[in-house]
């Protein structure tokens, strides 16, 4: 995997699916997600624990209450700059999976993760506000542009040097396909809704203990990577047209 290194992007080399129908994307998603979990725990929780827990730590040192609008901006921010590492480090794993069937390095992984971090940031923060801007106006507007903004990270994590108008990529990608995508994302979106209600609203002790709450928040971002193995298995099904299964 060096080679990906000195080239500065991941070579798609290997057989994947066409991405037509939302329902199959999600059966294979999931059993993706599932046949990684081990990968995509670590991958996330080496990261996001710590950093939550120092997030959380820093809210403690500076009073900064668990509800409220403040809470949430610094709780928002540490998730930008988390992701940002954790998602590139994700997909050059799985992609690395993908090609050879072998389990994923998780120090290269995070190195690669590392490598595209800014890059990553820049075009989250980027997508944030084109989202949020768009979303201010009305609903609709919002999520259209959440949906051709969706293979921004993957297009980070795999096409790097070779791509600089991310954002201008990710809506070429989305043309013509993006009520499939709205399908595979939608209940994805229910699913975290729901899951950050019961652990964070219902699960007692949670958001009255600040170590409590930032496992419990680590734990639903592993969850939510089921959403990055979807966009990663959408943006291969996009750009590549050979007709198999993907490697386990």
């Amino acid at each position: 995997m060096d080679r990906d290194f000195r080239k500065g992007y991941l070579e798609i080399d290997f057989p994947t699916e066409p991405f037509g129908s939302p329902l199959p994307l999600l059966g294979e998603s999931v059993r993706v997600f599932f046949s990684n979990l081990p990968f995509l725990a670590a991958a996330t929780l080496v990261i996001y624990l710590p950093g939550k827990l120092a997030t959380q730590f820093l809210c403690y040192l500076l009073d900064v209450p668990f509800e409220g609008l403040l809470s949430y901006f610094v709780l928002e921010i540490g998730d930008l700059l988390l992701s940002a590492l954790v998602v590139p480090a994700i997909v050059y794993g799985l992609v690395q999976r993908f090609r050879t069937g072998r389990p994923a390095p998780l120090g290269e992984s995070l190195r690669w993760g590392r490598r595209q971090w800014l890059k990553t940031l820049a075009n989250k923060i980027k997508v944030e506000i084109t989202v949020t801007l768009w979303g201010a106006l009305l609903v609709i507007p919002g999520v259209v542009a959440m949906v051709r903004l969706i293979f921004a990270d993957v297009i980070v994590a795999i096409e790097a040097d070779l791509e600089h108008e991310v954002l201008r990529r990710s809506t070429k990608l989305a043309r013509g396909r993006r009520w499939r995508i709205f399908f595979v994302l939608l209940p994805m979106l229910i699913l975290d809704l729901a899951a950050m209600f019961l652990v964070l609203d219902r699960v007692q002790g949670v958001t009255h203990s600040r170590v409590a709450f930032a496992i419990a928040d680590s734990v639903l971002a592993v969850a939510g990577q089921l959403t990055t193995v979807a966009a990663l298995l959408m943006y291969l099904g996009t750009v590549q047209k050979r007709v198999t299964k993907l490697k386990p």
